[in-house]
């Protein structure tokens, strides 16, 4: 495993009470993985991503970083941690991007990617090739000459992220990278970390309150609430089937599968006075949509008009949900949607 934390806490004593960031957080994130942590503003994600190169000091917890326990506790539980001098050579091995990017104004795109090089012991010429390879690979080749003020903010954060590169980092620390882009760079940054991870086996984690950045390029992703891990799962379950309540409120707040039921509960698209049930029809991955329809209502001589029906790509796998209307007789009704479940379609009556 690339990433495990195990029981990790934070809190930081301010002036007139104390804020707990972190509370009991335990996560394994596996090697060459994209992971994704999500939460509102004071959930303790970056206070959570800090801690894993220990620019935060958490105050309990063990965390290990590419087999090299940076945190834990001796046996008679005395907590320990890396000394500044030691994490060194263990952030050598981690790479940091941040919202804001944090490049060097009166330096060139070169000199900045340069930077992180310069105290190692390489060679001028190793550096040279090293920067010039860093280039090529977030496609800023032409770039190596210009000043940070002559860039847009698409072009800054590849900068930034060619730095956080340069010393081939086994994990790359993303906080927030995208949140102060325009959707385009977004979606640019976003399809070059992807790529990034396939082509080096980097892992990646990836700080976020945006559910479609989620979506976009993670595998796993945690949801945060107030200092803990409150949902954890691979994205597509988690989209699926969110079970509490942020996460569900994550999922509305980009999801276009999440306004088919506000749109159904219109009037003006049902008519409960018209007869029937409206239901919510849930088809995960290969299972099939409208074809399954048409069976169930041959099948249960029932009538399905279909209301309203989108479908969402998670991961290259299809989500799809279908508002339908289903009339007949009760009993008819009852077996119709009993041969949806077994059919493992999640069914959701809309009131």
């Amino acid at each position: 495993m690339s990433i495990t934390l195990n029981s990790v806490s934070k809190t930081y004593h301010l002036k007139n009470n104390d804020v707990s960031a972190l509370k009991n957080v335990s996560l394994t994130i596996e090697d060459g993985s994209i992971y994704g942590v999500i939460g509102y503003s004071g959930a303790g994600k970056s206070t959570l991503v800090r801690c894993i190169n220990l620019l935060e000091v958490p105050d309990a917890g063990s965390i290990t970083v590419n087999e090299t326990p940076i945190t834990w506790h001796d046996k008679d539980g005395t907590f320990r941690r890396k000394t500044n001098h030691e994490m060194k050579r263990v952030r050598r091995g981690i790479g940091m991007i941040f919202q804001h990017f944090n490049l060097l104004d009166r330096s060139t795109v070169f000199d900045n990617i340069a930077y992180p090089l310069k105290y190692t012991g390489l060679k001028k010429a190793d550096i040279e090739s090293r920067v010039t390879e860093l280039l090529e690979l977030v496609d800023l080749s032409d770039k190596r000459n210009v000043y940070p003020s002559q860039l847009s903010g698409g072009q800054k954060q590849r900068v930034a992220i060619a730095r956080a590169l340069a010393n081939n980092p086994k994990v790359l620390l993303s906080d927030e990278a995208t949140s102060a882009l325009d959707p385009e760079a977004t979606a640019s940054i976003l399809n070059l970390l992807k790529t990034l991870n396939e082509k080096l086996g980097i892992t990646i984690i990836l700080i976020t309150h945006e559910m479609s950045v989620i979506k976009s390029i993670c595998q796993k992703v945690a949801v945060m609430e107030n200092g803990t891990v409150v949902e954890e799962g691979d994205v597509y379950s988690i989209f699926a089937e969110p079970k509490q309540n942020i996460t569900k409120k994550f999922i509305a707040s980009q999801s276009s599968l999440a306004k088919i039921t506000t749109l159904a509960n219109d009037i003006r698209v049902f008519n409960p006075q018209e007869g029937g049930k409206l239901i919510k029809l849930t088809f995960l991955k290969n299972s099939v949509g409208e074809s399954l329809i048409s069976l169930v209502s041959q099948k249960f001589n029932v009538r399905l008009n279909i209301v309203l029906a989108n479908v969402d790509m998670i991961q290259d796998a299809p989500l799809g949900e279908i508002i339908v209307v289903i009339k007949g007789e009760e009993k008819n009704i009852d077996e119709a949607i009993g041969y949806f479940v077994e059919q493992k379609v999640r069914v959701t009556e809309v009131k």
